[in-house]
């Protein structure tokens, strides 16, 4: 939240760990400094990307959203547990069913950290880069 935070200091060092799961990305205080689980759970949301993405595998567009949303959603969320209003605000972070399609949520200890994970199996997409495939004789 820092007016010295550099948004393109975060790519860089995100375009690093191409094998780093978005999850543990969001996490990480070296790329994230002060992002948490509930921002996690709710900018993966926002942006629509599983939690188990592959950070190297996100199309540009999709990474450049997802460190805009940290920054964003952290602002917001600042904002609304000074107004105490902020589990109002919620979308999926310990919720049951999606906002979007009604499905119900995924729960599960994900990634590095293993910290709880709320996600929509329908509305985040997960991006994995495929294996390379070796030469046929």
């Amino acid at each position: 939240m820092s007016d010295r935070w550099q948004p393109a200091l975060a790519l860089k060092k995100l375009r690093a760990a191409p094998a780093m799961l978005a999850c543990d990305a969001l996490l990480d205080q070296n790329i994230f400094s002060g992002v948490g689980n509930i921002i996690k759970n709710e900018v993966l949301f926002r942006v629509r990307i599983h939690p188990l993405s592959e950070v190297g595998a996100l199309p540009p567009a999709k990474l450049r959203a997802l460190v805009k949303q940290a920054r964003e959603y952290s602002f917001e969320f600042k904002a609304w547990k000074q107004a105490c209003e902020l589990k109002k605000h919620w979308l999926v972070h310990t919720k049951k069913m999606c906002p979007k399609c009604k499905n119900p949520l995924t729960k599960g200890h994900l990634g590095r950290t293993r910290r709880r994970s709320f996600y929509c199996e329908r509305c985040q997409k997960v991006y994995k880069n495929l294996p390379q495939l070796l030469d046929c004789c």
